[in-house]
């Protein structure tokens, strides 16, 4: 009988390299994130639209609220900055403070009404016409004419 021979073998183990299964689980990875990448530019982009909305809808408001104030005022005072409508009964003001243009009645409070501006002017163009031209901080520039009755100074 021949004597029995116990076969060694010496294993080594290499653990410095990656297996194709983890490199394959790492690729899936940046593969997931970088699918959401359009859809944050995408979301981005609504969030901006959504802001252009948000200053327009503000400037129909305050057209008409210069409307308004303007068929129901006795006399109307006029500086560059600032326009004031004087009733029988209160005293309001439209005046630029800091990057907004804000109401006050009796000079009591304030009430924002256009925000993000960067300048305003108030024009009394003739007895019967008033322009009123606005920049906003992203450099667009509107502008609104009122009409004045003639029994206003």
């Amino acid at each position: 009988m021949l004597p029995t021979q116990k076969k060694t073998c010496a294993t080594h183990s290499n653990n410095q390299g990656f297996t194709l299964l983890e490199s394959l689980f790492s690729l899936l990875i940046v593969i997931i994130i970088a699918s959401f990448i359009p859809l944050i530019f995408q979301s981005y982009q609504s969030i901006l639209k959504a802001s252009d909305i948000d200053k327009n809808y503000e400037w129909q408001v305050f057209i008409n609220q210069i409307s308004k104030e303007l068929n129901t005022s006795k006399q109307l005072a006029i500086s560059e900055n600032s326009i004031t409508f004087i009733s029988s009964d209160k005293v309001i003001t439209y005046e630029k403070y800091q990057n907004m243009l804000r109401r006050s009645v009796d000079n009591k409070g304030h009430e924002p009404l256009l925000t993000n501006i960067k300048q305003s002017i108030w024009t009394k163009l003739n007895d019967q016409q008033l322009l009123y031209t606005i920049i906003f901080e992203d450099d667009q520039e509107l502008t609104a004419r009122f009409q004045i009755n003639q029994e206003r100074s």
